[in-house]
């Protein structure tokens, strides 16, 4: 994922790291629960 544009404000540079933090830990747990059905 690449984020472009500017950034106007430490709010806004809080938020665009909120969100791809979430997005990290979203594709972490899509990448475990393959595992998991994978032995099951």
């Amino acid at each position: 994922m690449m984020i472009v544009g500017q950034i106007s404000s430490k709010e806004e540079a809080k938020e665009v790291e909120d969100i791809a933090k979430c997005l990290v830990v979203g594709y972490r747990a899509k990448v475990l629960a393959e595992k998991v059905r994978r032995v099951m």
